[in-house]
């Protein structure tokens, strides 16, 4: 049977919250190997999951550079999805034993990989992709050859991309999930060749054989519930059976609840949340105290804004440090304009877009400040690199959505 070993890369204090689902779904794909490169310990041990110890992102970086005879800096843990097509050369050494070896998110659940890949289809193909449109950032798997393992080699951006702070969304599409729905990507002007770019253009030229069909469940938006019984997943409505389901819509709603996890053979997995059993009793409460939670923390919120304009007036703060510097947020460009005192004006633009819109923005505590734009209130932080006087990443987080964007410096 053909080898297969996926591989992940996290850093951080803790696992998230659907960790260990994720981790169960992989105990039914026992014919598969999965590679977690982590900081931190294993919440619980199975045959075919490999957790491999790497202290930190500067760690990460080391190997990187040594591996890719680049110098490689990476500050924040969501740079590392323009590394993922990078993996079979870091982690060459790893992969010895595999036929094909692959990258994974964590925020997913796992059906019957099997089921889907199977050995007709690797046997035929190079690059298999469960997404259409573009090799997903969630589940990609290569064949572990010199020409895959160098694909992204191929790019001509690839040096830059991957020397510089910002992402770029390098493993998928330079961020163009609207057009690449309805356009090649070779017909799309992008900033940079992404690896979507790159695998396309070597199908069409038949220098390598490419797998891309739908055979996931990415985004969840419908009240329909799928189960996962034992390792396979479907659709209650259709009964259509998937490879895995993304939670990349779901895990950031406050009103998705996660059931603690119980080694149990079957779960459901929904917009409401991750369920053992029915929850149509406990949903409503769960959801009430939420929303109590939510109002606390606004109140909690704005009482940190009044007190940081107080502090405003006898303390001499500034965001000049902000005078028309550029920054991206996916491909949304943003520029600031700071004003008198606390009140800056940012510029957002976008396709066939001009937005202006006005922000006030009090200090909290070192590089985290709160602003208020239009009654929303956000925190913003600030991460500097090599004691630079221009922040590399501005942080911002929504109180109202809890939903956070990073602006990265545009050099």
């Amino acid at each position: 049977m053909t080898r297969i070993a996926l591989i992940n890369c996290y850093f951080g204090k803790s696992w998230p919250e659907y960790f260990n689902h994720f981790l169960y779904s992989c105990k039914y794909n026992p014919d598969v190997d999965f590679l977690l490169f982590t900081n931190l310990e294993a919440p619980f041990h199975l045959p075919n999951v490999h957790f491999i110890r790497i202290s930190s992102l500067a760690e990460f970086s080391t190997i990187a550079s040594e591996k890719l005879g680049l110098s490689i800096s990476v500050l924040d843990g969501y740079k590392l999805c323009d590394f993922k097509p990078t993996y079979g050369l870091i982690f060459q050494d790893y992969l010895k034993e595999y036929d094909f070896w692959g990258y994974c998110d964590i925020d997913i659940i796992f059906g019957n990989i099997r089921y889907f890949i199977t050995e007709k289809i690797l046997k035929k193909y190079d690059v298999i992709s469960p997404h259409k449109n573009y090799p997903a950032g969630f589940f990609t798997l290569l064949k572990n050859n010199d020409q895959c393992i160098n694909l992204f080699k191929k790019s001509k951006d690839y040096a830059h991309i991957l020397q510089n702070t910002r992402h770029f969304c390098f493993d998928e599409c330079n961020f163009e999930f609207n057009l690449v729905h309805s356009k090649d990507i070779t017909e799309i002007p992008t900033e940079i060749e992404s690896f979507t770019l790159v695998v396309r253009k070597l199908e069409l030229q038949k220098e390598i054989k490419y797998y891309h069909k739908n055979i996931v469940q990415e985004f969840v938006y419908s009240d329909v519930t799928h189960h996962w019984v034992e390792g396979n997943i479907f659709n209650t409505v259709t009964e259509k059976q998937y490879l895995l389901i993304h939670l990349i819509n779901l895990k950031d709603n406050p009103y998705f609840f996660i059931d603690p996890f119980d080694a149990k053979g079957k779960f459901s997995i929904s917009p409401r949340g991750i369920h053992y059993t029915s929850n149509k009793i406990s949903y409503p409460i769960k959801k009430i105290r939420r929303k109590i939670e939510k109002r606390v923390t606004n109140t909690r919120y704005r009482f940190l804004l009044m007190k940081s304009k107080l502090l405003a007036y006898t303390q001499k703060q500034h965001v000049n440090f902000l005078e028309e510097q550029s920054y991206k947020i996916g491909k949304t460009h943003i520029t600031f304009y700071p004003q008198d005192k606390n009140k800056l004006i940012i510029i957002n633009e976008g396709e066939n877009m001009l937005h202006y819109n006005q922000f006030s923005l009090y200090q909290l505590k070192g590089n985290q400040w709160i602003g208020v734009s239009k009654k929303n209130i956000s925190t913003i932080d600030f991460h500097y690199k090599n004691g630079e006087n221009i922040p590399y990443k501005i942080s911002i987080k929504s109180i109202q959505n809890r939903i956070t964007e990073h602006a990265y410096y545009i050099y």
